[in-house]
């Protein structure tokens, strides 16, 4: 089955193979919340942690497909978080899209281990589009 996202998104790459795609957006920013709610295409599903440590736990009871992690949100901080999860072989697979303030932190991203980054303020639909991006980017053979 293929992932309708080409109708909200008119490009034919950010299409993928599995029919649902779960986030996970960590993110205390409600700009961002309330834009993931109203952009996700069919298929498309998003949990919402307020800080990494709520995220962690949401991380031990469902493996989502893409975590978006702002890296200022919370308490220990999305960069914290996506160092944990690498360091975790049942959760360093899943590919991490990261939320910036500032373009030159891109760095900060990589080294963490995130995929991709993209600063703040960031529309829905171009962030959903990386998430799926990302999807595709982390299977084997593509």
């Amino acid at each position: 089955m293929r992932f309708p996202a080409r109708a909200l998104l008119d490009d034919p790459m950010t299409e993928t193979d599995d029919s649902d795609i779960d986030l996970l957006v960590v993110t205390d920013d409600l700009r961002v919340q309330e834009g993931f709610q109203y952009s996700l295409p069919a298929g498309v599903s998003a949990r919402f942690a307020a800080d990494a440590r709520s995220a962690w736990m949401e991380l031990q009871t469902a493996v989502p497909t893409v975590v978006v992690v702002d890296i200022q949100t919370g308490s220990a901080g999305g960069y914290g978080l996506t160092k944990d999860m690498g360091a975790r072989p049942e959760l360093a697979q899943i590919p991490v899209v990261m939320l910036l303030e500032r373009a030159h932190d891109s760095w900060l991203a990589r080294q963490a281990g995130a995929v991709s980054s993209v600063c703040k303020p960031v529309a829905a639909t171009s962030l959903v589009r990386q998430c799926i991006e990302a999807v595709n980017s982390s299977r084997p053979g593509r």
